[in-house]
């Protein structure tokens, strides 16, 4: 059973739960109700992918180069799972170097915000989730990240008590619950949109994310210059 104590050892909890679970697969688990549901691996299609490494690679690319002062690098392996990208004060390729101070992931999809969250308290560095779709930009800092596995946590608790007690909450999730169950509909998920359609608002939407990324890594920055200059005076 999961033992929670909520604000105090979250990184502890968080470990313990990252044994069992992917940092993708918690957001599944904060927003479906019933205790008993377990997540499919639902990978994405080969279209997707590539639609999701197109974007990746232009943004971290553009960024670069509107942004000679910082390195970027793709596909950051953190303890727990990667980060599409990450920006630094040099060339960094490993989850351990100091010179990191923002992580990037790109959504071209659903986007998730459990799984920023947990890169963002295991390492105290704030993440940037870019919301292809939209143009849109979340910041996930350390509070805001504790409160979102905070309720993470809770929420799983309490799950765990409905299971030790058999109580099942059935609903549309049944169709992509990979549980053995009565409730457990025959068809299961199928990707039934067209991939491309979406395409050319992701493509659409790259400058913006980068400009809104650039602003927000400048501010990041100077933050940074400032609390050394404190620190100095």
């Amino acid at each position: 059973m999961i033992e929670v104590d909520v604000g105090r050892n979250i990184r502890n909890e968080l470990r313990k739960l990252l044994k069992t679970y992917r940092p993708s697969q918690l957001d599944e688990q904060l927003t479906t109700a019933c205790p008993f549901y377990e997540p499919e691996n639902r990978e994405l299609t080969s279209a997707y992918r590539l639609i999701h490494d197109m974007a990746k690679s232009k943004i971290l690319v553009k960024l670069q180069m509107k942004l000679d002062e910082i390195s970027v690098v793709s596909e950051l392996p953190l303890e727990f799972g990667r980060v599409d990208g990450a920006a630094g004060n040099e060339i960094v390729l490993t989850s351990k170097d100091s010179d990191i101070f923002l992580f990037i992931e790109i959504k071209t999809g659903n986007v998730k915000l459990v799984q920023p969250a947990i890169y963002t308290i295991l390492r105290g560095t704030k993440t940037l989730v870019a919301e292809l779709r939209t143009g849109d930009i979340l910041t996930i800092n350390v509070s805001l990240a504790e409160k979102i596995v905070e309720e993470l946590l809770e929420h799983m608790k309490a799950q765990e008590i409905l299971r030790e007690s058999g109580k099942k909450i059935p609903g549309s999730e049944c169709r992509y619950c990979g549980a053995d169950c009565e409730f457990r509909e025959s068809v299961k998920w199928k990707w039934s949109v067209d991939p491309l359609k979406s395409l050319p608002d992701i493509l659409g939407n790259v400058d913006t994310v980068v400009d809104k990324i650039a602003a927000e890594i400048s501010r990041e920055i100077q933050n940074r210059s400032k609390r050394v200059c404190e620190a100095e005076a």
